[in-house]
């Protein structure tokens, strides 16, 4: 939207790979970071790191402007403390070392007293890491601006922490509901995330083979391991759901990735995929409705899949 896009720094490269890592502070703030920073190895990678933080027009009141004019970060807002931990997270696995060049960007928006910050690095070969304090009407508003702004390759919303906690910027199941609803971009839900246990692609129509062999590239840049599992719903679908696997896994290998397995059960789809999921790191799905039509997105197994899982879920787009 307007109100954020900042056109002196932070607009992304779109030839390069692009993370959006969205994060609350939480435990599974900085497990997602670990994941983000997998996915961004090399030097082919740009990664945001984004702290929402609602409107709160009385927030500052008592402070004069020539203090908000000197606003760094030691100051203590919401958020703030987040992204500190993040840059020194990201200096501690070796991600922000070397040389860096850092640009700090602030731009007034909705009225709130200091709006938004922005401390964008960037190395010798171009690439960047950005640390941007957005304040918007609310977290999954915000989201959907940055997602507007720039086209990200993957969108990772880490969510955690208690549901009945609820500070300023959390992010809960609301917030990652209403991204994966309205977002045109891949989402990543990462929910007790783990490494190396692989990505659990699920196969179920002409769609999710393309989603596949997308999932599978980007799951080669962190070396995770590749298995794929198609459901049929009754035992005249199984010919078929074994057809789309063995597609699935010669798409993916033409496009130089190892398949180390493939599933085909029959029964409930959700269920089967939700129990077998609990195995991998991520689960994969596709989103199967059209633009435009959003609102079907919520009656989809991926959607299903989204809601009752409980690890981490990849929606691609």
């Amino acid at each position: 939207m307007a109100g954020h896009q900042i056109p002196t720094a932070g607009m992304i490269d779109t030839g390069r790979f692009n993370i959006l890592l969205c994060i609350d502070g939480s435990e599974e703030s900085w497990r997602g970071l670990n994941y983000a920073v997998k996915l961004g190895q090399g030097n082919d990678a740009n990664i945001t790191l984004l702290y929402v933080r609602p409107v709160d027009n009385s927030l500052l009141a008592g402070v004069d402007l020539a203090r908000r004019n000197m606003l760094e970060w030691g100051v203590e807002l919401p958020g703030m403390r987040a992204l500190k931990a993040a840059r020194e997270r990201l200096v501690e696995l070796g991600y922000l070392g070397g040389s860096w060049s850092e640009e700090t960007v602030r731009e007034q928006a909705f009225g709130d007293p200091v709006g938004d910050t922005m401390i964008v690095y960037t190395n010798d070969d171009g690439a960047m890491i950005t640390l941007k304090l957005m304040v918007s009407p609310s977290v999954a508003a915000g989201i959907l601006d940055e997602c507007e702004i720039n086209p990200y390759d993957i969108v990772i919303i880490a969510m955690g922490g208690e549901e009945g906690q609820n500070f300023a910027g959390k992010i809960n199941w609301s917030v990652t509901r209403t991204v994966a609803l309205e977002s045109s971009q891949t989402v990543l839900l990462a929910r007790e995330i783990e490494e190396n246990h692989g990505h659990l692609i699920c196969i179920r129509s002409e769609n999710s083979i393309a989603a596949a062999r997308k999932d599978a590239v980007l799951a080669n840049r962190c070396n995770c391991p590749i298995y794929l599992m198609s459901v049929a719903e009754n035992d005249g679908e199984r010919a078929m759901a074994e057809e789309m696997l063995a597609r699935a896994k010669t798409e993916i290998e033409a496009a130089g990735v190892e398949v180390q397995a493939s599933f085909c059960e029959t029964g409930d789809p959700v269920k089967a995929i939700v129990e077998r999921g609990r195995d991998y790191s991520v689960i994969v799905m596709a989103d199967t409705t059209r633009r435009g039509f959003r609102r079907f997105f919520r009656t989809s197994t991926a959607y299903e899949v989204l809601r009752r899982a409980h690890n981490s879920v990849m929606i691609v787009r």
